[in-house]
């Protein structure tokens, strides 16, 4: 691993921007910034917190899901591929298979901050290529869609709650609203995404 110093700025190679340093893993390969490495430590960082979230729920049987948190660090050069949908396919399944149906449990909001985060970071990532900065501005651009997904999940996780306290047998419907929700916010990001102001 390598360190050099860069002026690289935001719309190419060519244009002087702010100086960073550029890391490079062995001695040929891509330029990576620091902002786009830790990009990368805020998606494992999702993986870990949902399969934290899931052993919480499940009673921790089945540890060895925790070898996918390696999944997006192995995967981070792949941008734009369907690698993060892949993973976050299965990691629903699993939720979906692991813990006791048609049961509530709080557990599923720290799930839902690990999908926010790594969902968010990976797609702010592949906005970007690896040698980009990544400005203050931008991130609270993206910071935003974070806080309002999670306040909606606690806004659905509450509403839950209380349709599985009157009546077990509305846990169905707590899940339709919540997968409603999910859809949502996930059409709202695709289809009016954060603006780059830097």
């Amino acid at each position: 691993m390598s360190s050099t110093p860069s002026t690289t700025g935001r719309r190419g190679p060519h244009r002087t921007g702010r100086r960073q340093r550029l890391v490079r893993f062995g001695t040929t390969g891509t330029d990576w910034s620091l902002h786009h490495l830790l990009l990368a430590a805020v998606a494992t960082l999702g993986v870990a917190l949902y399969l934290l979230a899931l052993q919480g729920a499940t009673g921790g049987k089945d540890a060895g899901w925790w070898l996918l948190t390696a999944v997006p660090l192995l995967t981070w050069s792949l941008s734009n591929s369907a690698a993060a949908l892949a993973l976050w396919s299965v990691l629903v399944v699993v939720w979906v298979n692991l813990t006791p149906a048609g049961s509530f449990t709080w557990w599923s909001l720290l799930a839902a901050l690990g999908v926010t985060l790594s969902h968010a970071a990976t797609a702010l990532a592949d906005s970007r290529p690896p040698w980009a900065y990544v400005g203050r501005a931008t991130a609270r651009g993206w910071l935003r869609p974070v806080v309002v997904a999670v306040a909606a999940a606690t806004v659905v996780a509450v509403l839950a709650a209380l349709l599985l306290g009157r009546a077990g047998g509305l846990s169905g419907a707590a899940y339709v609203i919540g997968l409603a929700g999910l859809a949502a916010g996930v059409w709202a990001l695709r289809t009016n995404p954060p603006q780059e102001p830097d």
